[in-house]
Formats: structure tokens, sequence, C-alpha cells
């Protein structure tokens, strides 16, 4: 695709809610038309990701800022492109935090087990960690 042809007889509409003021109980549901004739295939696909670009620097990319390298190109999804991803880390210490003393040493001990850590798992029975 020829991202500077331009683009003639375009128009894509979209029905949307609009209200006087922030904040205003009241509102009209209107159908915007928008004509993209006279722009470049690549001028409608900026248009198209702003809302995009917005959402993953805005979510992910502030929170990840400190890990990315300038410069660097960030795949991201389409699909979900503002969506938050839980650190695996975070995510199993909720996991842990949300079970008993018993049930965690259970499912660590599964863990464990699962990623052929059986000498580990052998060692903290013996030093009564896991009991």
């Amino acid at each position: 695709m020829d991202m500077n042809q331009i683009v003639t007889d375009t128009t894509l509409t979209k029905i949307c809610n609009i209200r006087p003021f922030k904040g205003a109980k009241e509102s009209k549901q209107i159908t915007l038309a928008i004509n993209y004739n006279g722009l470049t295939f690549s001028d409608v696909f900026t248009k198209a990701l702003r809302t995009d670009v917005i959402s993953w620097q805005n979510g992910p990319g502030r929170k990840g800022y400190d890990a990315l390298v300038d410069k660097s190109t960030v795949n991201v999804s389409a699909k979900a492109p503002g969506a938050t991803t839980v650190d695996p880390e975070t995510a199993m210490v909720a996991k842990l935090l949300a079970m008993s003393p018993s049930e965690q040493a259970k499912y660590l001990k599964e863990l464990m087990s699962k990623a052929s850590l059986e000498s580990n798992v052998k060692l903290l029975e013996d030093s009564k960690i896991m009991e």
C-alpha cells in the first residue's frame, strides 16, 4: 500500500453522544460524518492511531518508563493498546496473600515440583520453613 496515496471519496461515520458541558445530564446523539478526501493514507492512519498512542503512553508506557530504552521499538496489540499487564511477581504475591499459611506452603511446594525443583522442596521441608 502506498501510504502517500491521496484518499478520495471517503467519509467515515460514527454515532456519538455530546453534552453541552462536562458533567451535564442532558445529551444529544448525533452521527458524525468525517470526510477524509485529500488526505494521504499516512495522514488517515496517523489520526486513527492517535487514541491508541495516547492510551499506551498514559498506561503501560508511563508505568514501565524506567524499563524503556531510548529510540527502541515497543510492539503493542491494537486490540488493547492501553491495557496494563500485571507484573507476574506482583500477581503471585497477591495470590499468595489471599491464601492461608498452609495453603501457601502447599501451593509453593506444587510450583517447585512443577519446575523440577524437588531438591529445593526437600530442603524447605527439612528446614521447617514450609510448615
